[in-house]
């Protein structure tokens, strides 16, 4: 890209210079991939958080449910229509990022489930040993999305390499709402032709979005679509240190070794 400062310089774990930046090749296919939601609870963690935050700028719930969070208008507007979502999101953002309760079932989620699936499809492609440690560098805290209906908006499709993401990380997008109730899912690029990734509660999704265009679709139900999304960088293929010229790192790291 244009805009770099430098190319990535991802090292291996001895400190040497690999000379690549792209994660093997069945790494990068898209995949779904199960896990216990009576164990890892995301969706209790995040209601009860939200439970706890001003309900004039995030909303209050309706039930029980996820879903059945109703977000206030005006955080839903931009403010030049006369809202105050740019606010809404700082405030949403600083509320993960504080909530110890949830961020400690989230690295339990991420340490015990995620990082073992994504050593295991490496160690398959023969880009590690099971006997031998990877360190990764997940993205901490995730970004907790929130999605109201009824409406029409969405993101543009687009590829993360574009806002400053490597090659050498691997995304993941875990829903927490019933698909059913909210006709919201992940769409990526296959072929020039975009498809969705159908992915349940207890289901999480891992694509590559630094070189995949991806979007998710409008919500035009009256329940709001709920999911978390993060990175992880594998060493040896991911760079730490490296920053876009012209971009802000505002995702924090957390690094593992498995």
């Amino acid at each position: 890209l244009k805009n770099r400062k430098h190319d990535p310089n991802p090292r291996d774990r001895h400190g040497k210079e690999t000379k690549t930046t792209w994660l093997p090749p069945s790494v990068v296919i898209e995949d779904v991939f199960p896990y216990d939601i009576e164990r890892y609870d995301l969706r209790r963690a995040i209601i009860q958080m939200l439970s706890q935050c001003d309900s004039n700028i995030i909303g209050e719930f309706q039930s029980d449910r996820l879903e059945d969070l109703q977000v206030p208008p005006s955080s839903v507007w931009r403010a030049v229509n006369g809202g105050r979502v740019e606010d809404a999101q700082k405030y949403l953002s600083n509320a993960v990022a504080t909530n110890e309760q949830f961020l400690n079932a989230f690295d339990s989620f991420v340490q015990e489930v995620v990082l073992p699936y994504l050593k295991q499809r490496l160690v398959a492609a023969g880009a590690g040993d099971e006997t031998e440690p990877i360190t990764f560098y997940y993205q901490r805290p995730p970004t907790l999305r929130l999605q109201p209906g009824p409406g029409w908006a969405k993101v543009k499709p687009h590829r993360d390499s574009e806002y400053g993401h490597q090659n050498g990380e691997l995304n993941f997008w875990v829903p927490l709402t019933d698909r059913s109730r909210t006709g919201v899912d992940l769409f990526c690029e296959k072929q020039n032709d975009f498809h969705p990734i159908p992915a349940k509660i207890g289901e999480g999704i891992a694509f590559h979005g630094s070189s995949v265009r991806h979007y998710v679709d409008a919500n035009g139900t009256e329940q709001t679509r709920v999911s978390l999304d993060f990175r992880i960088g594998v060493q040896g293929y991911f760079d730490p240190y490296w920053q876009m010229k012209g971009t802000t790192d505002d995702h924090g790291r957390c690094e593992v070794q498995l």
